[in-house]
């Protein structure tokens, strides 16, 4: 049946009362119909001013809809935003009055129901065993309808994307610490076996007071044995954000790991500092520079940058993971000149096994006080360790050439049998058969390459000579 918009104050009031937004309370509390316009539009905007209702809420009613406000004991009160895995709201729970951030699974057109539920419930269990103060925390999960959703803490504030698109470029003081904060919540996660595989700016979201968050973990991957049973849903997908991904991940490269994180942050980084990503382009074009161009260095786009700050960025963005920071905490080592005496930095240290490190507290301690130099940063050393992920696509543009190209601001998530559609977060379709074709870079393997190509070209000389010299 379709809805019937209200034509009066006492038809809005008759929806407001079936909706069940209010308590008894409330509803006793209501406005006689005397008191208001008679209008409904005018009677709606009375009664958002009086606090009765959110001007979401008014929308809806205004549009003869009253029904899915209650989800078990919340009232939903805002849409604060949708993605490729449901839509997110700004809740309250009606006994304890307490605001909560409610996130409802609504499967994209198209789309796996199995696959998207155990995504979902993939982000619930990641979510709910990471306590930290730069994570979004998890409270509940449940089902309403046979629907499941997340019931997550409420952060008052904006994502840096938000702060981007209003404000341009951060002050570099300013997205160093933005930056130090979630790198200390990664941390925490990647100790506790978890690699994010979406970091970017529209998941780092920050409070009134400063504090930055890390949201949605509907990419995580772990080493859970329970959870990986769930990842083969994700076999032959491209996941994660074209203007943020990591080489190895752009690739679906089997074995990623915590460094793929510190690339994305590094792309972050890079754009909270310039205002723009690193590479620019097409979904496609971006994916490839990810594989095989160096970004500018930061301090050519914006000279008032540090050349150490450069550096530190230049080599979060290093294509091969060995050549990265070891860790996140090293990140915030080296950031430590712009971000370490924040507060909100060691709080959230203090809840990693980075506060049992001498070395990070030495190099926050040191700057703690005015005057230090930018340019006395040194950088931590490369890992030694290599990885299977040190790759490069040997035909990376054959490879792109069968990748669905979409708005490349919003998250890739593309399982390899679904067919692409319009939704929020585009779908990339990842390379299939032949055109997904890697080499190893391997120095021993070079060698031989190299010797036989040497001996190749002087048999080649000898040829020449015995034929033209008879």
């Amino acid at each position: 049946m379709a809805a019937i918009a209200p034509a009066s104050a006492a038809d809005l009031l008759e929806l407001i009362r079936r909706s069940g937004i209010l308590t008894a309370d409330r509803v006793q509390a209501l406005p006689a119909v005397g008191n208001l316009p008679v209008e409904a539009h005018q009677a709606a905007q009375r009664l958002v001013e009086g606090g009765y209702i959110t001007r979401f809420q008014a929308s809806q009613l205004l549009l003869g809809r009253y029904k899915g406000f209650r989800i078990g004991q919340y009232v939903i009160q805002e849409l604060l935003g949708r993605g490729g895995m449901g839509a997110v709201y700004r809740a309250k729970h009606l006994e304890l009055n307490r605001p909560v951030a409610i996130k409802v699974l609504a499967p994209s057109r198209g789309e796996d129901p199995k696959l998207a539920t155990e995504r979902f419930l993939r982000e619930a269990r990641a979510a709910a065993a990471l306590d930290h103060p730069n994570i979004v925390r998890i409270f509940d999960v449940a089902r309403h309808h046979q629907t499941p959703y997340l019931v997550m803490e409420y952060v008052d504030g904006e994502t840096l994307q938000q702060v981007l698109d209003r404000d341009g470029a951060m002050t570099i003081e300013d997205a160093a610490e933005c930056i130090a904060q979630a790198a200390a919540g990664l941390q925490h996660a990647h100790e506790m076996g978890f690699v994010h595989r979406d970091i970017k700016p529209a998941n780092l979201i920050r409070d009134r007071n400063g504090l930055v968050k890390i949201l949605d973990m509907g990419l995580a991957r772990t080493a859970n044995a329970q959870d990986r049973l769930t990842e083969h849903f994700d076999e032959g997908a491209v996941v994660g954000t074209a203007d943020y991904i990591a080489p190895e991940q752009a690739i679906n490269c089997p074995d990623i790991d915590h460094r793929a994180d510190i690339y994305s942050l590094g792309a972050t980084l890079f754009t909270l500092i310039s205002g723009r990503p690193p590479f620019e382009g097409n979904t496609t074009q971006k994916l490839m520079q990810h594989q095989m161009k160096a970004p500018p260095l930061l301090h050519t786009l914006v000279p008032s940058v540090p050349v150490p700050l450069s550096k530190i960025v230049a080599r979060m963005l290093e294509k091969k993971p060995s050549q990265r920071f070891r860790d996140a905490g090293e990140v915030i080592a080296a950031l430590a000149p712009w971000a370490g005496g924040s507060a909100r930095v060691l709080a959230g240290i203090a809840r990693t096994s980075l506060s049992q490190s001498p070395d990070i507290h030495a190099s926050l301690a040191e700057l703690s006080f005015p005057g230090s130099s930018n340019s006395a940063v040194r950088l931590p050393p490369s890992g030694d360790g290599g990885s299977s992920c040190d790759v490069i696509a040997v035909n990376i543009s054959e490879a792109l050439q069968s990748t669905h190209v979409s708005s490349s601001a919003e998250t890739t998530r593309t399982p390899a049998a679904t067919a692409p559609t319009t939704v929020a977060e585009p779908m990339i379709r990842p390379p299939m058969g032949p055109s997904r074709r890697l080499l190893r870079v391997d120095s021993s393997a070079l060698w031989l390459v190299s010797v036989g190509l040497g001996v190749g070209f002087l048999l080649g000389l000898l040829g020449g000579w015995w034929f033209f010299g008879r």
